[in-house]
């Protein structure tokens, strides 16, 4: 049917309406468009503004009942958007709430429910109109006149607070304004003392405060609406409703007020309690692993265990002195064979981590141990996945093991989380020694040359510069690996910041332990490493900078003897500087440094000089490079350098001047 058709097909409907004289057949009339609502193609809404008015309260109510499904359709929505439709219903809402006007009054919220649905313009006519008011006070009257059967109303009146606030933060700031967050929370109280729960009032008001705070993400609810949430999170049994409790309370998280709550309020003990439920139902058959809402439910979860655990104040609660009940429960999950479990359990022993007599207590008590053997078993399980993928393999037999049924992205997490986990443990210098006697240097050394993610290779070098510090016999195992050098120096060069800044620093470590030892040979002699370095020297950090410079110089020093016994690593250190233009680097290192480089770097930065202009081949790359020039730069821009720093900085500045 054509625009024009439609017109007059329309005219011709609104004059068969106006000319009905008897009242059951306008009932009839009316009961037909309610029957074929938003397939009804005629307008006849001057037809249905007039009948609001109506003496005839049954004509009313069929007439609202009307308007409530044509608005189902988009664009017949917007025809029934106006001041006439919308202010008529209202008043309705704002005459006496009686058993004879319930149908009414529930006809009346279905209609401006529908007509709020994606529909800025009746948002606005329910502001201007004072209508949040009109629909609080019906909501109020649902919530505590027992004496009449109002649930209905209640759960219509939620569902169109529901799409009005849908619209945007403009629209959530008025409910808030308004004093909806404590209606929802006495809806929430009286559900969570009911014997059985209405799900589906509870999940409406539910996903209100969750649009509430996708509104306004920094929104902080009174700690009693997240008791509330909380407490029905303890009663339900439905999936959906825990769900969106789960979601609500994981948002709330973000604030540590509300991390400490959880903790107090034994919210976390529930949600460790809800999981395993939750696992020993997908293993007993009565849930499918492939149900996307019961994978949904335990990643959220998970993550509000951990996301609670990122708060000092709650972490200390849930550890207890190593007795907290979710302390223990982590502990036993390291031993799980659901990788959910697993991973929450070694995220959370590293947010545990966090204090230095906590990290002594769980090196004690082998937590340590069990964290590197997670991570050899899945390490194990990446590289048997690279090898079966590089060989086209398929249907390859699986590990009879937790990580039979792990994918690869699941394994290089929890490799992830384990070394994350392990670094912390071992930031004290106790527990760097009580890390060092067990075998988790040959471990993680021989690990390194196999990783592939970055992610994996950021925490695995962290981990092992962390037991490099300050013990010799960990550097001696990663000084003697070429191939774990050679794979450091590879992800020195990598453009991921995480694995590119750890890995020369680890080599910086190395260096600075063994500084005459003949282990270093292996550092000049494998490719990469002393590129790696170099590269640091512009490193944006002066810290990283100056290990940088402490490193190379003590390699210059190990290297630049002039014997016969040194000849071919010399020739060797000598090459790889040039290749990998350290007089570059020192001039970009000084021209951006000048007057913020620390008096100490720049101490250093002059024995390395000093050091290495020594050498015909690197005063040549320097004189090229021009760092004579940038040393007279730096010397100018500062009044802190002593008279013997000056001096020896002229001398550098001679030797390479004249070369």
């Amino acid at each position: 049917m054509d625009g024009s058709s439609a017109k007059k097909s329309s005219s011709f409907e609104k004059l068969v309406i106006q000319n009905i004289e008897n009242v059951s057949d306008l009932k009839t009339k009316l009961n037909e468009i309610i029957s074929e609502g938003k397939n009804y193609e005629y307008d006849v809404s001057s037809c249905l503004k007039a009948l609001l008015k109506s003496s005839d309260q049954v004509i009313v109510l069929l007439t609202v009942q009307a308007i409530s499904e044509l608005a189902k359709c988009p664009t017949k929505r917007e025809t029934y958007a106006v001041k006439d439709v919308i202010e008529a219903i209202l008043l309705m809402l704002n005459k006496e709430v009686t058993i004879e006007r319930i149908d009414l009054i529930k006809q009346c919220c279905r209609a401006l429910g529908n007509l709020c649905c994606d529909c800025d313009t009746t948002r606005k006519i329910l502001i201007e109109s004072n209508g949040i008011a009109t629909l609080y006070n019906i909501m109020e009257i649902s919530i505590t006149q027992t004496n009449m059967p109002l649930n209905e109303i209640k759960l219509l009146t939620c569902k169109t607070l529901l799409n009005f606030v849908i619209g945007g933060q403009e629209y959530s700031e008025s409910l808030v304004k308004g004093g909806l967050i404590e209606c929802v929370k006495k809806i929430l109280s009286m559900e969570f003392k009911k014997e059985q729960m209405e799900d589906d009032l509870v999940s409406t008001v539910l996903l209100i405060l969750s649009v509430i705070n996708d509104n306004d993400p920094e929104f902080l609810y009174d700690s009693n609406v997240n008791t509330a949430v909380l407490n029905i999170l303890k009663e339900t049994t439905n999936i959906e409703v825990s769900e969106l409790c789960l979601e609500h309370l994981h948002t709330q998280a973000e604030h540590d007020t509300v991390k400490t709550l959880l903790a107090n309020e034994g919210g976390v003990n529930l949600v460790c309690l809800r999981l395993e439920q939750l696992v020993q139902r997908l293993d007993s058959g009565e849930l499918s692993a492939d149900d996307n809402e019961v994978d949904t439910v335990m990643k959220q979860a998970c993550d509000l265990i951990i996301i609670v655990l990122t708060g000092d104040e709650a972490m200390n609660i849930l550890y207890n002195n190593g007795e907290g009940e979710v302390y223990l429960t982590m502990v036993r999950w390291l031993d799980s064979k659901n990788y959910q479990l697993l991973t929450t359990a070694v995220l959370a022993i590293g947010n545990f981590a966090r204090r230095d007599d906590y990290c002594t207590q769980m090196m004690d008590d082998k937590i340590f141990d069990k964290l590197l053997d997670i991570f050899e078993l899945y390490h194990g399980y990446s590289v048997r996945s690279q090898a079966e993928s590089a060989e086209g393999a398929e249907g390859a037999e699986s590990a009879e093991s937790a990580e039979s049924s792990v994918d690869a992205n699941t394994a290089c997490r929890l490799q992830h989380a384990a070394l994350s986990a392990m670094r912390n443990l071992s930031v004290a210098p106790r527990n760097k020694r009580v890390a060092a006697r067990t075998r988790a240097a040959a471990v993680l050394v021989a690990a390194l040359p196999a990783v592939r993610d970055h992610h994996v290779a950021y925490k695995l070098l962290a981990a092992i510069r962390m037991l490099v510090d300050g013990q010799e016999s960990v550097a001696r195992v990663l000084a003697g690996s070429a191939s774990a050098l050679r794979a450091a120096a590879r992800w020195g060069a990598d453009a991921h910041a995480g694995a590119g800044g750890e890995a020369p620093r680890l080599l910086a470590w190395l260096v600075r332990l063994l500084p005459r030892d003949d282990a270093l040979a292996g550092v000049v002699q494998a490719e990469g490493c002393i590129s790696s370095l170099v590269n640091m020297l512009v490193a944006s950090h002066s810290v990283m900078q100056n290990e940088a410079i402490l490193a190379l110089t003590l390699l210059a020093i190990h290297t630049l003897r002039n014997t016969p016994e040194t000849v071919d690593i010399e020739k060797s250190f000598v090459t790889q500087l040039i290749s990998s233009e350290i007089g570059k680097h020192v001039s970009v290192l000084m021209e951006t440094n000048c007057a913020k480089m620390p008096v100490e770097v720049a101490e250093n930065l002059v024995a390395f000089l000093d050091i290495t202009s020594k050498n015909n081949t690197i005063v040549s790359d320097y004189k090229d490079a021009k760092v004579h020039e940038s040393l007279k730069k730096l010397v100018e821009s500062r009044k802190d350098f002593s008279d013997a720093l000056k001096s020896c900085i002229d001398n550098i500045n001679t030797v390479i001047s004249d070369e």
